[in-house]
């Protein structure tokens, strides 16, 4: 009989482990969910996806992205946006194979290959980028302050 309890006590125990841990992995996927819905600015370059890149049958606003790689390179990616009142106003300053400096905001959609950047601001005349590390780390310099 003790041995009966014990059994019991200790698949009761797991159980409770297991769904804290079910409960655990749903709050972050909803946080990760949260943060791909994020309203972004992207810099890059702005052009037809048609004209310029050759990448798909009908004209398309497109952004290419270049950033460093792993290895220290720089790696160019080209984000589709996605054919919006905004983007298709846009479009006549970058169709027939013009390529115009831009910082666009809006929000990414897709997985993988098939992201595409949903536009609610192009901005033609970016400020240029800031120089040094991203993040909001402490400077270099700086003292830790004592109690």
């Amino acid at each position: 009989m003790k041995t009966f309890k014990l059994i019991v006590t200790t698949v009761a125990i797991s159980l409770a482990m297991l769904s804290s841990n079910a409960e655990e992995k749903k709050e972050k996927a909803a946080g990760k969910a949260k943060a791909a819905a994020k309203e972004r600015t992207v810099r890059g370059t702005a052009m037809c996806a048609k004209c310029t890149l050759k990448k798909t049958k009908d004209c398309q606003a497109a952004l290419e992205v270049k950033r460093k790689g792993k290895d220290g390179k720089e790696v160019a990616r080209v984000l589709l946006l996605k054919n919006n009142d905004i983007t298709k106003a846009f479009h006549g300053k970058i169709c027939k194979g013009d390529k115009v400096p831009v910082a666009v905001t809006g929000k990414l959609e897709g997985k993988g290959k098939n992201r595409v950047l949903v536009a609610s601001k192009i901005n033609d005349k970016p400020a240029p980028a800031k120089k040094g590390k991203r993040g909001k780390g402490k400077k270099a310099g700086a003292k830790k302050k004592e109690a």
